[in-house]
């Protein structure tokens, strides 16, 4: 049997449908707290993260700039000036600080100068404030903001040459996340108490984070 040539017309409006799927938005028709939701497992999936940006709390500004990996967590955090360097491994979190910082406590110079740039190992009570810098606590905050409920309308929008899917809470603070497979989050900028705008990338890239060496442990220098 002779097979009949297929019409020109026709294989040009096969391969449009095939690119129109392919180039599809995954989250087209979902609601805000979907997108959220599609973000969160997104970021959960890739494992690892490297997040930055500026926040304001309490009327202090300042920055991070964390490689987030499962529980894991290293870089640094910038509150009023003063810089932390930030360690989490294995279940304890580790900080590394000017005397500024630990003076702050209400230390006298002479106590506060034994921790001077210094790794420290930070009892659980202590650190508890710094339990959102991890992946999973960038991901419960875009499942489950804690400044506002999610609206149900999106809109679109772009981050860098790439097409986003724009959602808001009731305060105004919006999530940006990609119109893509996976759906990673790309941008979060929060309106409340703790304004600022964080981005998102290398996703799925990891590095080495152990614990320092000989640390101090705050938790038997204060008797505990």
């Amino acid at each position: 049997m002779r097979t009949r040539p297929v019409p020109a017309a026709a294989t040009v409006g096969a391969t449009l449908l095939l690119l129109t799927g392919c180039g599809s938005n995954p989250l087209e028709g979902k609601t805000g707290p979907q997108v959220a939701a599609a973000a969160a497992d997104a970021l959960e999936e890739a494992g690892a993260v490297h997040v930055s940006g500026t926040m304001t709390t309490d009327g202090q500004e300042g920055q991070i700039d964390l490689q987030l990996q499962g529980e894991d967590a290293i870089g640094s955090i910038t509150v009023g000036g003063t810089e932390i360097q930030l360690i989490t491994a294995d279940g304890t979190v580790y900080w590394q600080a000017p005397l500024e910082f630990w003076a702050s406590f209400g230390m006298p110079d002479g106590s506060a100068a034994m921790f001077e740039n210094r790794w420290v190992a930070v009892p659980d009570e202590a650190s508890a404030d710094f339990s959102e810098f991890s992946l999973a606590g960038f991901a419960n905050e875009l499942r489950n903001p804690s400044d506002g409920a999610i609206s149900d309308e999106v809109s679109e929008g772009v981050v860098d040459g790439e097409d986003v899917v724009v959602v808001r809470q009731e305060n105004g603070s919006t999530l940006k996340v990609a119109a893509a497979d996976p759906s990673y989050p790309l941008e979060m900028s929060n309106t409340g108490d703790s304004s600022g705008t964080v981005r998102f990338d290398r996703f799925g890239e990891t590095t080495d984070i152990s614990a320092p060496v000989n640390p101090l442990d705050l938790s038997q220098l204060a008797g505990g």
